[in-house]
């Protein structure tokens, strides 16, 4: 089994983890290193989703292991994450959806001024106040629930900038 560089972004809501995992895609494709990009969100947008499964979990997973199996099938030998990490437990099923993976845990933060801006820009209509909230609830609780083994400040920094930091921490795989 190939062993595969497996880079989860995790944040709040609005941190910017889609902008840094395309910013990081950039500089992997500059470089000619083989990977790919997923924001787990969207592979959880179905609906209705089971009651028991409040985020699409299970179907954001389903899907994750396919489509690495297709990537993987194509040439991919790293792989980028963005979805919130809120438990080790979380991390090891995106581990457990990626044989041979060596996860890497990147926690993304900013304070709770710029997440609300970021969101406030981002968000209209009915999702607005739920993101708004959720957000804030995730910048209290994620920094205590999974370890994580970089730690990146986005505040006042641009996203080629977080990115390239974030990159030149990472062991991929050629």
């Amino acid at each position: 089994m190939a062993k595969v560089t497996l880079l989860v972004l995790s944040g709040p809501v609005g941190v910017g983890k889609t902008t840094i995992g395309n910013e990081i895609t950039a500089i992997l494709e500059e470089r000619g290193v083989p990977h790919s990009f997923i924001d787990l969100d969207g592979l959880t947008q179905t609906f209705p989703r089971p009651p028991d499964d409040r985020f699409g979990n299970r179907l954001a997973l389903a899907n994750l292991r396919d489509v690495w199996a297709n990537c993987a099938a194509a040439g991919s030998r790293n792989l980028i994450v963005a979805r919130v990490i809120e438990t080790q437990h979380d991390l090891d099923r995106i581990r457990d959806c990626i044989p041979g993976s060596q996860p890497v845990l990147c926690q993304l933060r900013a304070s709770d001024r710029t997440l609300v801006a970021r969101v406030d820009s981002r968000e209209s209509g009915a999702g607005r106040d739920w993101h708004l909230a959720r957000t804030l609830e995730l910048a209290r609780t994620l920094e205590q629930s999974a370890p994580a083994d970089i730690t990146i400040d986005t505040e006042d920094r641009t996203p080629p900038d977080i990115a390239g930091e974030i990159a030149s921490q990472v062991a991929w795989m050629t």
